[in-house]
């Protein structure tokens, strides 16, 4: 306990930073845990309803009522967003507790779950980016009849 007690900062940071490192990986492994949008058909013909009863009700001379939709929470935002928020807070953390010169093994240790976090999702984020350029290559190649080499 002496060891914490010495190091409160870094200690901190190594939290943060593990619990942000944990929750990116078990989004990531099990998610996503919203509900999925819904289809393209679904709003096509809610919005043609929509529309279809405001014309009769401005034909019959009533009131048009709209109902305003809650938007709904999106818990895989929330989860990434917060997992980001912090691994920031732990890399702070650790140059907080540099600046207070506490023991490196400390510092270490929030700086690699911190940065390994930030690593994590700028990894997925980047390997998102390939794959779709990849897939616009390959519909373009599809059009055209081309081939790929």
């Amino acid at each position: 306990m002496g060891i914490i007690a010495q190091n409160k900062i870094s200690s901190l940071g190594m939290l943060f930073g593990a619990i942000a490192l944990m929750m990116g990986i078990i989004h990531f492994s099990f998610g996503p845990f919203s509900a999925p949008p819904p289809t393209l058909e679904s709003i096509v013909a809610d919005k043609t309803a929509e529309i279809k009863r405001g014309l009769l009700a401005g034909i019959k001379g009533e009131k048009i009522t709209t109902v305003e939709r809650k938007e709904d929470v999106d818990v895989d935002k929330i989860l990434d967003q917060s997992g980001i928020a912090l691994a920031i807070a732990a890399l702070l953390c650790a140059f907080i507790s540099g600046m207070r010169k506490e023991n490196r093994w400390g510092i270490r240790g929030a700086l690699v779950f911190g940065g390994g976090t930030l690593a994590f999702h700028t990894l997925l984020f980047g390997i998102c980016i390939v794959c779709s350029i990849l897939l616009i290559f390959l519909i373009f190649s599809f059009l055209t009849g081309g081939s790929l080499v």
